[in-house]
């Protein structure tokens, strides 16, 4: 006799499904944290062309100019509020020490996109190599 899913589940079997549709996930001990996934994320070089090497809900980078990139999401995320997360490595002039600095303007963060600059250490704003961002909300 076959077993259903559920069962196979609950005996500590795996069976193959295509999608699981959530709206919480939480840690099963009391007390546990909710764990939030990416709303988005992207690597993408920061030079010459930009162009995206991996990405999740993201649409398209718009070089502004030098060290200047916007992330344009596929499909908004429910607010601006969210919390991002930027990293980099390796700038085209020395000293090779970029740093990320977001822009101070209140539209440059919106639900369907997020706008940043990259500095250099002697605080000049260039372009970097390799760049990404993860949006959690």
């Amino acid at each position: 006799m076959s077993q259903s899913p559920l069962a196979l589940a609950k005996h500590g079997r795996w069976f193959n499904m295509s999608t699981i549709k959530v709206n919480t996930i939480e840690e099963a001990t009391v007390g546990g944290a909710t764990f939030y996934t990416a709303k988005a994320w992207v690597n993408f070089n920061g030079t010459g062309t930009v162009a995206i090497r991996a990405d999740g809900n993201v649409s398209s980078i718009t070089d502004n100019g030098t060290g200047d990139y916007t992330v344009n999401f596929d499909a908004a995320v429910e607010s601006a509020n969210y919390a991002e997360t930027v990293g980099n490595t390796g700038s085209v002039n020395p000293p090779y020490m970029p740093f990320i600095a977001s822009a101070n303007y209140a539209s440059y963060k919106t639900s369907s996109s997020f706008r940043f600059l990259t500095y250099s250490a002697t605080n000049s704003v260039q372009d970097t190599y390799s760049l990404s961002l993860v949006v959690t909300l």
